[in-house]
């Protein structure tokens, strides 16, 4: 087989890529790496005014895109992602799901009931309904992808994160399944696990010094950015990884190495949102 160029790998391709409103995100990041190599790209957030800019930013550099608003726990909005990239570019070939987050922050002793289910179900039904519905609107007719983007919290037991790492957990059985269950029509469904990654979600946490303190307490010695994150991405939605299904893939600076590894996630530290 021919060797593809990299920056020709998604040539003539469709994807849609959820969450890639803010700036930086893995979500835009995501967008913009596989724009770069050829892919239009539909893109999705919750707030019309962020995503209208990132569209915009996205045309600007001559990229093919379009985008959707909506939350993703709206299962119509599912529906309407796949409808646009048939109406605005005639196909679907990969999804990246890269919408989650932690609705409860603090001790197990004191988590309710509807923050733990809540937590879990944000994390995990609205990348299996947008798979559902990709799958309905042609996803394997060309033999597609699908990348769910977890978390390296999974490796830990930091208490005020337990909501989150099962909820992560959830999603990392849910692909591996999802990757057997779609096998046979030449499917495949990977994750990417980030470690703390320099996002507009965890600006708090990094911001102060640039992530330098961070940087301090992982192997590789640097803070993870979001287009490392959109490069791993980029790399299991590739033909260079057409024998790879079912794996999580952990870009964390080697944090998972560490024997459950290093948080930031401490009672002195704020309260929101980690990937």
């Amino acid at each position: 087989m021919a060797h593809q160029e990299a920056d020709t790998r998604f040539e003539g391709l469709v994807g849609i890529v959820t969450g890639a409103s803010l700036d930086p995100s893995i979500g835009r990041a995501t967008a913009t790496r596989l724009a770069r190599e050829g892919a239009a790209i539909v893109i999705n957030g919750r707030n019309a005014e962020p995503l209208h800019e990132a569209e915009r930013a996205l045309r600007e550099a001559g990229f093919s895109v379009a985008s959707v608003v909506g939350s993703t726990e709206d299962e119509q909005t599912a529906r309407r992602l796949v409808a646009a990239a048939h109406d605005e570019f005639g196909r679907l070939d990969f999804v990246v799901n890269t919408v989650g987050g932690n609705r409860f922050l603090g001790s197990p002793r004191e988590m309710e009931r509807e923050e733990l289910m809540g937590t879990i179900e944000l994390n995990t039904w609205s990348a299996l309904a947008l798979v559902q519905a990709a799958i309905e609107g042609g996803l394997a007719d060309g033999g597609g992808a699908v990348v769910n983007v977890s978390s390296g919290t999974v490796h830990k037991t930091t208490p005020k994160m337990i909501a989150y790492a099962a909820a992560k957990s959830a999603l990392n059985a849910i692909t591996k399944t999802l990757a057997r269950d779609l096998a046979p029509l030449g499917v495949r469904v990977n994750a990417v696990a980030p470690g703390l990654t320099r996002t507009s979600g965890t600006r708090e946490i990094w911001e102060p010094d640039n992530g330098r303190a961070a940087a301090q307490n992982l192997l590789l010695g640097r803070i993870t950015e979001a287009e490392d994150i959109a490069n791993a991405c980029a790399f299991l939605l590739s033909n260079d990884a057409r024998q790879i299904t079912g794996q999580i893939l952990d870009v964390d600076a080697g944090n998972h190495l560490m024997g459950g590894g290093w948080t930031p996630m401490t009672d002195e530290t704020i309260q929101g949102r980690i990937r």
